[in-house]
């Protein structure tokens, strides 16, 4: 078979990757913002100490409602775009109910137990300090478990209809930005880490209103259009169903951990302080991992399109142009972070300038890891849910071991370095399983031309301001004016390598009929 190249990517596919990855990419612009703003808020209205137990509470938080979601919203994605593709848009009312019926009982069952073991769980992950406080805010918390748990999954399933918009809106700009308000007005009238705790996972409920009629509308609609009745669950369904979400459940369990467990754990060994200062110092990790899955969850229903009908050729080519745009976006930002640690630490306050090592090592993975493109995205999008699970479970052995074993000797910095190792090994394992069991080509000139531009702008001038100014202020921001105004002219002057003129002609008007993805027969997963 002839080796593909970018150039066999279907132009309806580029621009439909670009329209919905633009929004997303705003929204996770936003996201990161806002999370930014709302460690500000905590740190400085309530205190790092106290921001720490918030801290502790929201990563518990999140791993029980994403374990609470077994697996479903991935599994919705993936059923309702098929669904539709498939023609049989009257089935979805009974895919969503085989999904959220096991949902809203596990999350309520889940909150009973969480309730009753908060306790346990402070004393654990607060290493025998502020364990009052933090059985406090996870109680004042945890009644909202239900509500965030199918939140996630209903707001999710939207995009099975191929539309980014309610998850952009609802949960990345709505929610995002209400984050810092409600928290800091809980801070503001003094209603301390409790209070803070529980307006943070009360926002939730109204999400979950907004979400819940955003679906509703859609299902409506596309039943109707299919001109048959609503169809009732059948045994094959559910064994379809479940046969899929099954091991994404274990998977996004264990990714929900690997992405919380050292926050915790720093918690558990250190103090919930350090917990807060290691949550603060790697935040800057978190705009480029949005920004990388504002492209996959965009273009998860093309490529599962491509996949199923054999066009390897052409999911490759679409592989390497997004993977070229994630170096685009994000390379930049970890330059500045590897060279400039400092000065980014310091607005989270001067404590926070202990996380440097973390920061410094975090960034260095993602530098590595990104240029692989989408790879997980790919194994996914194949059905290899069960291989991704494999991934997963290998990858969290990693985490935990690396953290247990490190952690108590090393602190903060090693916290970094294993979280780094973690993101190496699952990429290594991605991208060897899709270049060499699928035959799929990750890596490709636009990666490339990404890596250098960046490289030779950002990187350079970065590296000359911090041997001339140090480690500080000035030299980052001549760093992002007269390194960032190179870049930019750089990317003009590659624009076609990197695709950007087929993004921008894509965010700029429609696809002609006959490019739209609605033409692939079969659609898949995130």
């Amino acid at each position: 078979m002839a080796e593909p190249t970018t150039s066999s990517a279907a132009p309806g596919l580029v621009a439909g990757v670009a329209r919905g990855g633009a929004a997303n990419l705003i929204g996770a612009v936003i996201y990161g913002l806002s999370g930014f703003v709302l460690l500000i808020v905590l740190n400085r209205g309530i205190g790092v100490r106290a921001a720490g137990v918030v801290v502790v509470a929201i990563a518990i938080f999140n791993i029980v409602t994403v374990i609470a979601g077994i697996g479903t919203s991935t599994g919705l994605v993936r059923t309702i775009s098929t669904l539709r593709a498939t023609r049989q848009a009257h089935e979805i009312p009974a895919a969503i109910r085989i999904a959220l019926v096991p949902v809203a009982v596990l999350s309520l069952a889940v909150t009973a137990l969480l309730w009753f073991t908060a306790p346990n769980l402070a004393e654990i992950f607060a290493n025998g300090r502020r364990v009052e406080e933090v059985t406090e805010v996870l109680r004042a918390m945890v009644v909202f478990v239900p509500f965030a748990t199918l939140h996630a999954v209903v707001v999710q399933a939207t995009r099975g209809f191929d539309t980014m918009l309610p998850q952009v809106l609802i949960e990345k700009i709505a929610r995002s930005l209400s984050l810092p308000i409600v928290a800091g007005g809980a801070a503001a009238i003094g209603m301390g880490p409790r209070g803070v705790g529980a307006a943070w996972a009360a926002s939730n409920v109204p999400a979950l209103a907004i979400s819940s009629w955003s679906l509703y509308r859609r299902v409506h609609r596309a039943v109707a259009a299919s001109g048959q009745p609503k169809a009732a669950a059948t045994p094959t369904m559910r064994k379809e169903f479940w046969g899929y979400t099954g091991p994404r459940a274990i998977a996004q369990a264990s990714n929900v951990v690997i992405n919380w467990f050292d926050t915790i754990l720093v918690g558990a060994i250190l103090s919930t302080t350090a917990a807060g200062i290691y949550a603060s110092g790697t935040r800057y990790l978190l705009p480029g991992l949005f920004a990388a899955d504002a492209l996959v969850q965009v273009i998860s229903p093309r490529l599962s399109g491509l996949l199923a009908v054999a066009r390897k050729a052409e999911a490759s080519a679409l592989v390497q142009i997004v993977g070229g745009w994630q170096v685009v976006v994000m390379w930049p930002v970890y330059l500045i972070t590897l060279i400039f640690p400092t000065p980014l630490l310091t607005v989270f306050g001067d404590e926070v300038i202990e996380a440097r090592g973390a920061l410094v090592a975090l960034s260095i993975a993602m530098l590595l890891t990104t240029p692989t493109g989408p790879s997980g995205a790919v194994i996914l999008m194949a059905g290899r849910s069960r291989q991704a699970m494999f991934d997963t479970l290998v990858v969290l052995v990693v985490n935990i071991g690396g953290n247990l074993i490190f952690v108590p000797r090393y602190g903060l910095t090693a916290a970094g370095v294993v979280w780094g190792a973690s993101i190496v090994v699952a990429e290594v394992l991605h991208t060897w399983q899709t270049n060499v069991s699928m035959g799929l080509r990750t890596i490709g000139r636009p990666a490339v031309v990404g890596m250098a531009l960046s490289a030779a702008t950002v990187g350079g001038v970065g590296v000359v301001a911090r041997l001339l100014g140090g480690d500080a202020w000035g030299s980052l921001l001549a760093t992002c004016s007269i390194g960032g105004g190179l870049y930019v002219a750089g990317l003009w002057t590659f624009r076609s390598p990197l695709h950007l003129d087929s993004w921008w002609n894509g965010v700029r008007r429609r696809s002609s009929p006959g490019t739209t993805d609605a033409a692939i027969p079969a659609r898949g997963t995130t």
